[in-house]
């Protein structure tokens, strides 16, 4: 017994170290996607370019260029990369061996062309632009393939009220079980939580258009609020207003719990059994009771006729494409929001992270799946694109804002000030990610 207990505690041991592998792979390319980009578009422009490598600390395999006298080197750390442009932190003149200035014969600095300052500002300013927008491209690639392979979580009908069931208006909903929401109002759908499928719903009107997904093909539906009853056979009333009933009752016998006794709308949710008494759903619907002169002791929703749960839909490939350009930006969007709410003290530190809960972070999701592992990496692909936009010192968007500064002023801020800005920066950056990971350790 207890060689099988060590067997099978070392299986998990080996499965979870190989996890955190996948992980830190996973954040390796994230970064040298990253630092392509900058490459890239330094070629494209014209930068010389003295190295580029994958990971950090001393190499274990290098190999030069001789023709533009490029370094290519392999790293032994795997937590990143860098792009080193020729004269990237330095002044624009030539410095000898010694770092001084090499003079001409006036005794004034020889201007370096070659290096990184030397070049003109939109051409940095694309330059320093292009390493998140190459992570921002990849978040859209992997979320392409995530939509297509296994699906968008979408907001999807699993029951319609029939004629049968309205009261009021005689009216039918022209959903139909299955039916997958893409729009609503011209507006994409998009979820990453629970709250944002009830804002989805929240502050609709009396009527909307919806966009849905019918068996493959994209369908319009304009449609409008109306009572109806929300109630199926197998409906048991789980909770009201939040609080869990001590049993389950059959929705016809709403009337009885003391807390649904009242003219007052009323939020339920509501759990759906089959005949082989096994779940098969759980919505929320909000209901009154009297709504209807025929039946005044009925309680009755006012809405479009759906119950609607959440599920992965997949989607044809350039639906897929279409909208992950719009899930992106949501993504973004969340990711400043929520900066924002930890910046103001809306939201606790727990929410925050440095690069040892990413890597938690991106093994835990593959411990799950590949598919977990593909979206999980998709939104930090996206968060590591928005995070090195912002203008924090050491960051590309601090470079891009001093670059901006030059354009404007035509004249640089000091390069030495400069770059002491960006080392303080990035100190503080190490510093904010170490203490976030010790933070973490210590909550969990």
């Amino acid at each position: 017994m207890i060689l099988t207990l060590t067997a099978v505690t070392a299986a998990q041991v080996f499965t979870y170290i190989g996890y955190v592998i996948v992980a830190l792979l996973a954040l390796m390319v994230m970064i040298v996607v990253h630092e392509l980009g900058h490459y890239t578009a330094g070629k494209l422009l014209g930068f010389k370019i003295d190295e580029f490598s994958i990971g950090f600390g001393p190499a274990i395999f290098k190999k030069k260029n001789k023709k533009n006298d490029e370094t290519f080197a392999l790293r032994i750390f795997p937590l990143g990369g860098f792009c080193a442009f020729h004269g990237e932190d330095a002044e624009e003149n030539k410095l000898d061996e010694e770092g001084n200035p090499i003079l001409d014969e006036e005794g004034n600095p020889v201007k370096d062309n070659q290096a990184f300052n030397a070049q003109k500002p939109w051409k940095r300013l694309i330059v320093l632009f292009s390493g998140a927008f190459m992570n921002f491209l990849s978040a859209i690639f992997i979320i392409t393939i995530y939509f297509a392979a296994y699906g968008q979580i979408l907001p999807a009908i699993v029951n319609t009220h029939n004629e049968a069931q309205v009261i009021a208006d005689a009216r039918e909903s022209q959903f139909l079980e299955g039916d997958v929401i893409l729009s609503i109002n011209g507006k994409q759908v998009n979820i990453l939580l629970q709250e944002d499928l009830d804002k989805a719903f929240a502050k609709l009107g009396d009527s909307a258009k919806f966009k849905v997904l019918r068996n493959g093909k994209r369908i319009i539906i304009n449609t409008s609020k109306y009572w109806y009853s929300p109630f199926s056979d197998g409906d048991y009333i789980y909770s009201i207003n939040g609080n869990q009933l001590e049993t389950a009752v059959p929705y016809q016998d709403l009337g009885t719990v003391p807390e649904a006794n009242t003219d007052e709308e009323l939020t339920l949710v509501i759990v759906r059994y089959n005949e082989n008494n096994e779940i098969v759903s759980q919505s929320g619907a909000k209901v009154q009771r009297g709504k209807v002169a025929e039946d005044p002791s009925g309680y009755y929703g006012y809405g479009f006729g759906i119950t609607r749960t959440i599920q992965r839909a997949k989607l044809p490939f350039f639906l897929a494409l279409g909208r992950s350009f719009g899930f992106c930006f949501f993504v973004v969007f969340k990711i400043l929001a929520s900066l924002g709410a930890l910046i103001t003290g809306k939201i606790g530190l727990e929410n925050a992270g440095g690069t040892i809960t990413t890597i938690t972070t991106i093994a835990k999701m593959s411990s799950l799946g590949f598919d977990s592992f593909l979206y999980v990496t998709a939104i930090l692909s996206a968060n590591l694109a928005v995070m090195n936009w912002l203008p924090f010192p050491a960051l590309d968007g601090s470079r891009m804002l001093f670059t901006l500064i030059e354009m404007i002023f035509r004249k640089p801020v000091p390069r030495k000030i400069e770059a002491i800005i960006h080392t303080v920066g990035l100190i503080l950056l190490v510093v904010l990610a170490v203490f976030l990971d010790i933070f973490h350790l210590v909550k969990s």
